[in-house]
Formats: C-alpha cells, sequence, structure tokens
C-alpha cells in the first residue's frame, strides 16, 4: 500500500508540474503525524507563485486523499489557495483530507466545512466550501491514468455568514455572490459577500 502511495505522490507532482510548468513545485512541512491519523502517507505540495508574480496565491494541493475511490469511482484530492507561503494552510488542507478520509465524513460538492477557528491567523472567514477549482487551469480539475481517476477540488475560504447562505440557497448561489463581488478570497480579512 505504501507504495502505491508513494507512487500516487509522483502521479500528482506529475500533474501539477504538466498543468502549473512556470511554478516551483516542493512537499509541503506538516508536522508528523499532524491530523492526518486516516492518511498516513498523505503529501502535501506546495506552489510557489509564478516568478514575477508575487501577488499570485500560494496553492497548498494533498497527494494521497484519493487514494480510495468514492462511489462515483473517482478519488479527490483537495487544493487551497493562501495569500504567502504558510504552514497552517498545508495543515488545514491535510485536516480536510483526513477527515474525507475517514468513511463517516466524505467530502463532496457543496459541502460546507467548518474549521472552529481562522483558516489562517486574523482571517475573516471560518469555513471552507468544498468548490470546482473554476479559477485555474480546466486541465486541474481531472487526473487518470491506467490504475485511476482523480478530481482535484477547491476549499474556499468563506465567513460564517457566508456558510449558513450556501446551507440554505445552495453552491451555485454563494459562487455567484462571490463572483459578482470580485471577492479575493485569499485575503485574510474581507467583508462578507452576503
Amino acid at each position: 500500500m505504501a507504495e502505491s502511495r508513494r507512487e500516487l505522490g509522483d502521479l500528482v507532482r506529475a500533474h501539477l508540474e504538466s498543468v502549473f510548468p512556470e511554478r516551483a513545485i516542493a512537499r509541503a512541512r506538516v508536522a508528523p503525524g499532524a491530523m492526518v491519523v486516516n492518511l498516513p502517507e498523505l503529501a502535501i505540495f506546495e506552489v510557489a507563485p509564478p516568478a514575477g508574480e508575487p501577488r499570485a496565491p500560494w496553492l497548498y494541493v494533498t497527494a494521497g486523499a484519493s487514494a480510495e475511490a468514492m462511489d462515483d469511482g473517482y478519488g479527490l484530492e483537495f487544493v487551497l489557495c493562501a495569500p504567502s507561503s504558510e504552514p497552517l494552510a498545508a495543515k488545514l488542507v491535510a485536516m480536510v483530507a483526513n477527515l474525507h478520509g475517514d468513511p463517516r465524513y466524505p467530502m463532496s460538492l457543496g459541502q460546507v466545512v467548518e474549521i472552529g477557528h481562522p483558516w489562517l491567523p486574523g482571517a475573516s472567514a471560518d469555513h471552507l466550501l468544498v468548490a470546482l477549482p473554476g479559477i485555474f487551469d480546466p486541465e486541474l480539475e481531472w487526473l487518470s491514468d491506467r490504475e485511476r481517476t482523480i478530481r482535484f477540488i477547491w476549499l474556499v475560504p468563506i465567513t460564517r455568514r457566508e456558510a449558513e447562505f450556501a446551507k440554505q440557497r445552495g453552491l451555485d448561489a454563494l459562487q455567484s455572490r462571490l463572483g459578482a463581488a470580485r471577492a479575493d478570497v485569499t485575503r485574510l480579512s474581507r467583508e462578507s459577500v452576503i
């Protein structure tokens, strides 16, 4: 099993290098055992902004959450954007992958995850919305090889009011509001769009 997970990490990294050829990609540091009890071989990749674009977000991407396919026949990996290189962002995406690795808590599109604290220190958002990675190159979303199919899902930091709105009105309604407000969801301190 460890060998296939190592291969999965290599597969995810190669996919990221293909989608983001202008970005440096490295394994993020997550404290050993930090909330990854269900996925002990989980890797997190830190994807730096392109050279010359310091305002572009950093990306934190899981490799290992998709080891077990869901009922739909594909596995999920998770992407989180952060305003800078941030070990706590790596820990947060690892936490979500760990939840997903527990059969009682599978992630799905439109789901709202309550974090219990700001997603990063000083942030106004304290929930995550599980959404399609529409802001990225379309090539990011799907990865298939002979053995597996993987879908990359975006974790969008949202406020408590936005989370309540999403639960009542759904993913599309909240994404429309975020888009109309041109909300920079990587900003730590931002007003709710609701």
